[in-house]
């Protein structure tokens, strides 16, 4: 008798840890999908400041280069200009491809992992790059406006508009790193699980 009842406790324990089992399973796949949700969300971020900075490329290069030659610039500058903007769009063109925020969450977590540091190492660098002929296209902008004539409260004014411009940038990017840092933590806790 003693034993029957030693058999329906150890098969009610098993049923038991069954379920609990099941449960677990199911939590784990629930965690997975919200994983994978909040990841799609982050890289969402993503592709739309991909999507701005195209189009914003394919309206102010047309407007930057007219307000040139409005001022009179020299066709160096004006080829100069467009070489700069059409070089910045290729550079972050190929970055964004080869991050390819579609197909990141099905690869393996050292693959993805190595695309997005990847991305941010040489977005950093095609961002520091560009600001070389940034500075340049401003000081001659600058000079264009203001005849050469470099007065003080006419290039304060600018350098305001160029520091608020720097700064909308600048937190751009840092909000797109801190996605993608976030990112890169959540393909961390997709692989131990």
């Amino acid at each position: 008798m003693e034993m029957n009842n030693d058999f329906a406790e150890l098969q009610e324990l098993k049923e038991q840890f069954n379920i609990l089992n099941e449960k677990l399973e199911k939590q784990i796949i629930i965690n997975e999908t919200l994983i994978k949700e909040s990841m799609k969300k982050k890289l969402s971020y993503v592709d739309r400041t991909y999507k701005m900075y195209k189009t914003a490329f394919v309206i102010t290069t047309p407007l930057l280069i007219a307000l040139l030659l409005l001022y009179k610039a020299s066709m160096v500058l004006c080829i100069f200009v467009g070489l700069s903007l059409i070089v910045e769009m290729i550079l972050y063109r190929k970055e964004y491809r080869k991050l390819n925020t579609k197909e990141l969450m099905s690869l393996n977590h050292i693959e993805a992992v190595e695309r997005v540091v990847t991305f941010k190492k040489n977005f950093k660098r095609n961002t520091i790059i560009m600001l070389i002929p940034g500075v340049i296209l401003f000081v001659a902008f600058v000079g264009l406006v203001t005849g050469y004539k470099f007065e003080i409260g006419t290039v304060v004014l600018y350098l305001i508009f160029v520091l608020l411009a720097l700064t909308y940038e600048f937190v751009r990017y840092k909000k797109m790193f801190s996605k993608l840092d976030s990112v890169l933590k959540q393909i961390e806790e997709l692989r131990s699980e």
